[in-house]
C-alpha cells in the first residue's frame, strides 16, 4: 500500500473510478487524503450517485507515478465521495484499461502478406493497445502500423495481432498489442485514454 505521504504528493491528480467489471464509471479529483487516510475525490464527470451504487471501486490515475488501488466506498458529501483504500492494484490494471471510442483510421501492412493501407473502424483503446474491426483478413501475430488520431497530435504505432473473432458488419473484430513505444508515445496514449469522454448508456 502506498504510504500517506506518496497519498498526498497525489493530490489534486486526475483518476477514473471503476467498477468491478473493470468498466469506468466516473471520473474525480484527489482533493486531498484525509488525517484518517480517506481518500477525498470529487466526482469531475458521471456522477457521485452511481459512485455511490458500489461497495468497492477500483482507481487509476491518469500519471504513471500515481498509485492504482482498490478502494472502500466510505461516504459522500454533494459531488464529493470518501474513499478508503484497500489494496494497491497492479500496474498492469492500467495498462490494460479499455476505453470504448470509435473513430475510422488506417491499418499499414508490415510483416503480413498484404501490401498497402485498409481502413477500420476503432472499438476501444488502452495504454496497451487496439481493438477494432477490419474488413481485410489479419493474421494472429502479424505486425501492422496504425494511425491513432484521439491522441493531442496523431501518432502512427506499431502493433501486433493478438485476437480476432469474426462476424460484424464492419469486419471481423481484432485486438492488438502496441510494441516497442517510445516514453512519449506512451504518455500521450495514457493521456488520451483518461481524456475521452466516459461512454454513457
Amino acid at each position: 500500500m502506498a504510504s500517506n505521504k506518496d497519498q498526498k504528493d497525489n493530490k489534486n491528480r486526475k483518476y477514473l473510478m471503476l467498477d468491478s467489471r473493470g468498466d469506468a464509471i466516473a471520473r474525480g479529483i484527489l482533493e486531498r487524503v484525509t488525517d484518517g487516510e480517506l481518500w477525498r475525490l470529487r466526482v469531475t464527470e458521471g456522477t457521485a450517485d452511481e459512485v455511490m451504487g458500489h461497495n468497492n471501486i477500483s482507481l487509476v490515475g491518469d500519471a504513471e507515478n500515481s498509485p492504482a488501488l482498490e478502494g472502500r466506498i466510505v461516504r459522500r458529501e454533494g459531488d464529493v465521495v470518501f474513499v478508503e483504500p484497500v489494496r494497491q492494484l497492479e500496474e498492469s490494471v492500467r495498462q490494460n484499461l479499455r476505453i470504448p471510442v470509435r473513430f475510422v483510421t488506417y491499418l499499414y501492412a508490415v510483416s503480413g502478406s498484404w501490401k498497402g493501407r485498409v481502413p477500420i473502424v476503432t472499438n476501444d483503446l488502452s495504454c496497451g493497445g487496439l481493438a477494432f474491426f477490419c474488413p481485410r483478413k489479419l493474421e494472429l501475430g502479424e505486425i501492422v502500423e496504425v494511425v491513432i488520431t484521439v491522441t493531442s497530435q496523431p501518432l502512427v504505432l506499431t502493433m501486433r495481432i493478438l485476437h480476432t473473432r469474426p462476424g460484424h458488419t464492419e469486419g471481423d473484430f481484432y485486438a492488438g498489442a502496441f510494441v516497442d513505444l517510445v516514453r512519449e508515445e506512451e504518455s500521450m496514449v495514457r493521456e488520451a485514454v483518461f481524456s475521452i469522454q466516459l461512454q454513457k448508456n
